[in-house]
């Protein structure tokens, strides 16, 4: 899925929604984990996702990467897990232990807190300031799919400037991905 434009629903410079989900440890975290961090992500993945299974190994390299400069990430998992059973919340529990996931993986089973993003598709980024402001949205790199062909890291790219305490250029990259998978 491809959207040319960013969101009126959730512009940039929009604070980060109120929410707590259960993580795949049982705790449960929300945006009150980001308070506080030099940058924020939320990023909206998957399990079954081929544009999420070719662009996670670059995620979980960018976390570790920017984590000791004062980056807090939280990666939630929307989809219907009736419809597609590889991303119930058992599903999750596995790939965290499997893959040692650097971030919490949390569940929004209700879906109330990606229609609070106006999330669409995973993979999909949201990267706060440190006063909790949208700086940038999008993709993680030019070829979500397929590793072998990026020639562009935008999500490094918008991390670094925040992290320095400048504007992201470009701030909004669009997603690109597999639709939200809707109940």
């Amino acid at each position: 899925m491809e959207r040319d434009t960013i969101s009126n629903a959730f512009p940039l410079g929009a604070h980060v929604p109120s929410f707590e989900l259960v993580n795949v440890d049982g705790s449960r975290l929300g945006s009150q984990y980001l308070a506080g961090a030099k940058a924020g992500l939320v990023a909206f993945l998957c399990n079954h996702c081929p544009y999420v299974k070719g662009s996670e190994e670059m995620l979980m390299a960018i976390v570790k990467r920017f984590q000791p400069e004062g980056l807090k990430t939280l990666v939630i998992n929307s989809n219907d897990a009736v419809k597609y059973p590889e991303d119930s919340f058992e599903k999750m529990q596995e790939k965290a232990i499997a893959h040692a996931l650097p971030y919490p993986y949390l569940y929004d089973e209700s879906q109330e807190v990606a229609r609070s993003f106006d999330a669409a598709c995973t993979p999909e980024f949201y990267l706060f300031d440190r006063d909790g402001k949208l700086a940038y949205k999008g993709t993680i790199k030019d070829s979500p799919r397929d590793s072998s062909r990026v020639t562009k890291d935008y999500l490094s790219q918008a991390i670094e400037a925040v992290l320095e305490g400048r504007t992201p250029e470009p701030q909004f990259v669009h997603p690109l991905g597999c639709s939200i998978k809707w109940k």
